[in-house]
């Protein structure tokens, strides 16, 4: 038997043949109602511009004759620069889907950065107006025009009556009578915002000088804007900027964190070739990527792969082919980088906000023994090795600037001493209007206070006249103390450092001021205590909280040797520590609630207090709602 005939009877019972379409047209019409967004379908005529070389592009929405249209003009090398013009308009409007750009190899697409690949990016202009116009012109050459309609098979080509009025190689697409939605969206500054976040990849790689004239805005909206690539605010995370897919071309990371303020507009979007197709990760649909860190919306920046096979029409979406999941396969490993880093930056913000969190509370009780005398601050030594949270801290030999600034401020044994003329007395008080008259009276701040054993309490006297005016003129000022149990550093001056001793007890200080004729006494009491360990820095009087989780524990606060603990486990805390202004406000009142029992110490108090807080706490999170 014939080969032949063996052929014939193996596939006699197949028919074997090429698909085609019923109706060519009604394809042409399912792949242009595809793109519903006009603000893409003009970044796919921007795109296809840049793709041309263009480094000059200009859009302008006018009213021609009456007519709304949108223009969009590059210099380019021009459609098809091959081909005659009329040849080259003619391929344009006869090979809708085919696009010459499939000619080119993947790593010369990537190079290129060309991302159309179908040939149905004209088709767009459905989604904006009625008719299209796209003009070309070539040196040497006349320019031609062809002409397309919404929803309609029909194309024009002729020859235009005038050259482009702007050079000799030039190509405008001119798309009239607008639709409705269009002209809302398509406006100077939305299509300028657009543009830079939809062709950032682009703007980035060719630097084209892009610029929106908008000739119908009216009153204040902008006339002219410039398209700048988009840039990412926020603080930038240590990633590297490219990581490896297997058999692919690397994802090229760029990634930043916003500050909690600006958290909603926070998202990370994925490009292919400069493009975006995906406006945030977690619209991924190859796999399920709605987990941290993607969902995290204090999260921005973009994923570029250039080897995705996107979908057509609407540009938004890719294939779940092998380069997908090898994507997704890479996000895996960089995952883990950037929850790490996120939670580096939130410690190191926690520390900064809770380091503030304790100058406020300094400076939010510096005037309390001026104002409130009976009062007095912990004659503690905080350790300088927690901040507030428990955070570390670095040690100090001195005082903080800080404070110096305080109403009555703890030094160390040892350290040096500062010169009490430094001290601003000018913040502790402004000045009156009227000038002090003579001399009537003086008190010396703080009035009772307590220092440690060897160490050093800054001092200071206040004069006033008979209307109680607070003199500020110089006064000489004397010092005395007794028992002797320390010493002053100067013994005259309106302020000065008491020096104590190595003896404990109590003592009344002295100071006399002298004004011309008169002069006036006055006293404190200053009780000299067991120095506290050696290790330990002093922190002005006031001292740092120590947390201490226990949540089984019903207490809130306290002083134990010395240092101020405070239960980070009690559900108060919790509920305080929602919002940091809420949370400073809830340590104020635990270390105004110690100030009150370390100054009248007494049992009935300490159960009123607590209550105190109970309730305070209660009523802080209504007062914010209200």
């Amino acid at each position: 038997m014939p080969p032949a005939a063996r052929r014939v009877r193996r596939v006699k019972d197949t028919i074997v043949g090429r698909l085609r379409a019923a109706d060519p047209f009604e394809l042409i019409r399912w792949l242009a109602r595809s793109q519903p967004d006009p603000r893409k379908a003009l970044a796919e005529l921007v795109q296809n511009s840049i793709d041309a070389g263009g480094r000059r592009i200009r859009i302008s929405r006018s009213r021609d004759r009456g007519v709304v249209s949108l223009h969009v003009l590059d210099d380019g090398e021009g459609v098809i620069p091959e081909l005659s013009r009329t040849e080259a308009l003619r391929y344009i409007a006869t090979h809708i889907g085919h696009s010459r750009k499939r000619r080119l190899t993947p790593e010369q697409r990537r190079e290129l950065m060309l991302q159309g690949k179908y040939g149905i990016g004209l088709l767009g202009f459905w989604a904006i107006g009625r008719l299209l116009e796209m003009r070309t012109q070539l040196p040497g050459q006349p320019a031609y025009l062809l002409r397309m309609f919404e929803d309609s098979p029909r194309y024009e080509v002729e020859r235009m009556r005038s050259r482009l009025s702007l050079g000799d190689r030039y190509t405008e697409v001119v798309i009239r009578e607008l639709h409705r939605p269009a002209f809302l969206s398509l406006t100077a500054r939305r299509i300028a915002d657009y543009l830079a976040t939809e062709l950032r990849g682009q703007l980035l790689s060719h630097e084209p000088e892009i610029y929106v004239h908008d000739r119908m805005a009216r009153g204040r909206a902008p006339k002219v804007r410039q398209v700048q690539a988009a840039r990412f605010s926020g603080q930038r995370l240590s990633l590297p900027e490219e990581i490896p897919v297997e058999s692919y071309t690397p994802i090229r990371v760029e990634l930043y964190l916003l500050p909690s303020a600006d958290a909603a507009e926070g998202k990370v979007s994925i490009s292919c070739g400069g493009t975006t197709v995906y406006e945030d990760v977690t619209q991924f649909d190859v796999v399920d990527l709605q987990r941290r860190p993607w969902t995290d919306r204090r999260l921005t920046g973009l994923l570029e792969f250039p080897d995705f096979q996107v979908v057509p029409g609407t540009r938004r979406g890719v294939y779940p082919d092998r380069a997908a999941l090898a994507f997704a396969g890479a996000l895996g490993s960089l995952e883990l980088s950037i929850i790490a880093q996120i939670e580096e930056v939130e410690a190191q913000a926690a520390a900064v906000v809770e380091t503030d969190m304790l100058r406020q509370l300094e400076r939010a009780f510096r005037d309390l023994p001026r104002l409130a005398p009976q009062y007095d601050f912990f004659a503690v030594r905080a350790p300088r090795t927690k901040r507030l949270g428990g955070a570390p801290a670095e040690r100090q030999d001195g005082p903080r600037p800080s404070d110096t600034d305080a109403a009555a401020q703890s030094i160390p044994a040892g350290a040096p001493l500062p010169n009490p003329s430094t001290f601003d007395e000018e913040a502790e008080e402004p000045p009156g209007l009227l000038a002090a008259g003579p001399l009537q009276s003086a008190q010396i701040v703080p009035a009772e206070t307590k220092v440690e054993r060897l160490g050093q309490r800054r001092l200071r006297v206040e004069a006033y006249d008979a209307s109680g005016i607070r003199i500020r003129r110089p006064l000489r000022v004397d010092w005395s103390v007794w028992p002797t149990l320390g010493s002053f550093e100067p013994e005259a001056g309106s302020t000065t450092i008491f020096q104590a001793g190595p003896d404990t007890g109590a003592a009344t200080i002295a100071a006399t001021v002298r004004d011309a004729e008169r002069w006036a006494r006055t006293e404190a009491k200053i009780d000299i205590v067991e120095v506290g360990p050696t290790d330990e820095t002093p922190h002005a009087g006031i001292p740092e909280a120590i947390f201490i989780h226990e949540p089984a524990s019903i207490w809130r606060s306290r002083m134990r040797e010395g240092r101020w603990e405070v239960n980070s486990g009690h559900p108060d805390f919790h509920a305080a520590s929602e919002a940091p202004r809420r949370k400073l406000r809830y340590l104020a009142t635990l270390l105004a609630k110690e100030v009150v029992l370390y100054s009248f110490p007494s049992p009935q108090l300490d159960l009123a207090l607590e209550r105190l807080v109970e309730v305070m706490t209660i009523t802080e999170r209504r007062l914010e709602r209200g």
